[in-house]
């Protein structure tokens, strides 16, 4: 029971709590003193209760951490029987049952993009890779994410892999606390290279790929420069070749 006179780290845990709710007239030490009693009877009034001024054990839940209360499950004023609360941490993250066969494009530290039901985006960074098992059969009455046994030769079971993937910019996540995202994970990534739209590509005979280049010197103002391909991404495609540079302006299809 903590009351006057009562010292350490549960009374600072304690009083450091009544600061965040709001309440004052206190030091948030490790010391419960009549200042941090008459705190308490205020917040024990707030709550309609008996305004003793001392902290019985079972009046106050601690946890390691901040915690968000997703479901009360009591009623007020009925025997505190089962489960009274469920709580979740406070930080949301974003998790993916990846198809199996997408195991190479993930890893810890892998980054990726995360867009919300508004059409906004937030960048995430994959925390956590589980290891892979089988959807359990929707007519087999299990409830549960499969044994994972890959030698069961049931095909008809889609083999996922569970990936967990933090968000640093919460704001940006918005009031959204369950909600189905579009996640596309950056597998490799190309710097200081030269793109074009995709759309720009054209086809050359006996295979290979052109740019239509502008220039002023070229019969009809065009010339076709073969160009040779790297990697895609966004409607866009990595290019290089022989009179292709920064700033040239190429033809693309209206």
């Amino acid at each position: 029971t903590l009351k006057s006179g009562t010292s350490g780290s549960d009374v600072k845990i304690l009083e450091q709590n009544l600061k965040a709710l709001g309440y004052d007239g206190f030091i948030a030490d490790s010391t419960y003193n009549d200042d941090t009693a008459a705190a308490v009877q205020e917040w024990q009034d707030d709550l309609n209760r008996e305004q003793t001024g001392t902290v019985k054990p079972g009046d106050a839940v601690v946890a390691p951490g901040a915690r968000k209360v997703s479901e009360v499950k009591a009623q007020v004023g009925a025997a505190p029987s089962g489960t009274v609360l469920s709580w979740t941490a406070t930080e949301r993250v974003v998790t993916v049952d990846l198809d199996a066969q997408y195991e190479d494009l993930v890893k810890n530290g892998t980054k990726a993009q995360v867009k919300l039901p508004d059409g906004t985006s937030v960048e995430a960074t994959v925390t956590e890779v589980g290891s892979p098992s089988n959807a359990a059969d929707p007519g087999s009455g299990d409830s549960g994410s499969g044994s994972g046994d890959s030698g069961s030769g049931d095909s008809d079971k889609a083999s996922t892999l569970p990936v967990e993937l933090k968000v640093k910019d919460q704001k940006g996540l918005g009031n959204y606390q369950a909600a189905s995202v579009d996640v596309t994970l950056k597998s490799e990534s190309r710097k200081d290279v030269l793109a074009v739209p995709v759309s720009a590509l054209v086809a050359k005979d006996g295979g290979g790929y052109a740019l239509e280049v502008l220039k002023s010197s070229a019969p009809n103002g065009v010339e076709y420069v073969p160009v040779k391909l790297g990697m895609f991404a966004d409607s866009m495609v990595e290019v290089s070749g022989t009179g292709i540079s920064e700033g040239t302006v190429v033809g693309v299809p209206k």
